[in-house]
């Protein structure tokens, strides 16, 4: 257990009743009174007052916003019958509690519970604390010591963070992120944050700190850098990280802004070229186009193919799912290859042919030639 800072002590106010004692050079103006006379009629004195009771408060354990102050108002000794005391609550913090003087009645039995509620909310704030405090009355009177009672309310409402990202940008702008703390803080909330980025964009990364105003939004900016040199897009992306004061959101931790190169490829050295060979093969087999790359490139190089038939028909001599596609050369690969199935019959027809076209290349890379010819090789 801990011990209370304000409430680790009580004490109870002892009333002397006994007179002070006689001077004996003093004469004695009635000797009546001196306790060694005797008392010709002792019927006729009155009893000795009871002492007034002394008032103390003590607080009960700290809360949380929306629950009730308990506080325990005691009397010694306690009153032969229900005593009234006077009270005022005071609050620190904007918690709702009812402020001002009320009145509580102690039993014969010495002490009554009060209870102050709170109010709860979705605002984020400062704890606060409740306080009782005894007023001076009639009957009574009020511990010097223990005449006042504070029970601490704590705000239950903790700010979670959450990142937004901006729009994509273009290498050399800057990409801006939205840092918005819920409910809004009570005062400026201070949030670790950490930059990271793929492609080479120089932006600044690493762990930095964001300030959230009492408007519950910050905006932070993350510089990039243009270039001249052509690259793949990159990101910049953004994530929060734990610290004091706050939480952060689980679905809404981090966010990414897209970073676009604005740099035009080198032109195609004159040895890059995309090429298309003739194929042929009996029916039943499959025409294998070989399509190459003359020299790799570390980025990827396409080229658009369409087939048409010349006098074999699709369908009916030849077969692909789909007579138009993409031939796709990515880093590193200098072959591909465009697969035709050659359909069987029992016809004696002659050879027939088809041919694929090439179109559109991307890329550093120019085409070498631009049609190749399939053959089906009649087998009846």
């Amino acid at each position: 257990y801990t011990v209370s800072a304000t409430s680790g002590s009580a004490a109870v106010a002892v009333a002397d009743d006994d007179p002070p004692p006689q001077d004996p050079d003093t004469p004695d103006p009635d000797p009546q009174d001196d306790p060694d006379t005797p008392d010709p009629d002792p019927q006729d004195d009155p009893p000795p007052s009871p002492p007034d009771p002394v008032i103390s408060v003590t607080a009960g354990p700290g809360i949380a916003e929306g629950q009730s102050a308990a506080f325990t108002v005691t009397a010694a000794p306690a009153p032969k019958a229900p005593l009234t005391v006077t009270v005022t609550v005071t609050a620190a913090g904007d918690y709702g509690a009812a402020t001002g003087t009320r009145t509580v009645v102690i039993p014969a039995g010495g002490t009554k519970a009060v209870a102050v509620a709170t109010a709860g909310d979705n605002a984020d704030e400062a704890d606060g604390t409740i306080t009782l405090t005894v007023n001076a009355g009639s009957g009574y009177t009020v511990s010097t010591a223990h005449g006042a009672a504070t029970v601490a309310v704590a705000d239950d409402d903790v700010p979670q963070i959450s990142v937004a990202a901006g729009p994509g940008i273009t290498e050399g702008a800057s990409a801006v992120f939205t840092v918005t703390a819920t409910p809004a803080p009570a005062g400026p909330l201070t949030v670790t944050v950490t930059v990271t980025q793929t492609g080479d964009y120089g932006a600044a990364t690493g762990a930095r700190t964001v300030v959230v105003p009492t408007s519950g939004a910050a905006k932070l900016a993350v510089a990039t850098t243009g270039d001249n040199t052509d690259e793949t897009d990159g990101t910049v992306t953004l994530t929060a990280g734990t610290g004091t004061g706050y939480t952060v959101s689980t679905t809404q931790n981090t966010a990414t802004v897209t970073v676009a190169d604005d740099d035009n490829p080198p032109p195609p050295p004159a040895g890059r070229q995309i090429k298309i060979a003739d194929a042929a093969a009996a029916e039943g087999a499959r025409l294998r186009f070989a399509v190459t790359l003359t020299e790799s490139f570390w980025r990827t190089i396409t080229v658009d193919y369409q087939i048409t038939g010349i006098t074999a028909q699709q369908g009916t001599d030849w077969h692909i799912p789909r007579a138009t596609g993409t031939v796709s050369f990515r880093g590193g690969q200098t072959y591909q290859e465009i697969s035709v199935l050659a359909l069987p019959d029992n016809r004696a027809e002659g050879d027939e042919t088809l041919q694929i076209t090439l179109t559109n290349p991307r890329g550093p890379a120019t085409l070498a030639n631009t049609t190749a010819t399939g053959t089906i090789k009649d087998t009846n």
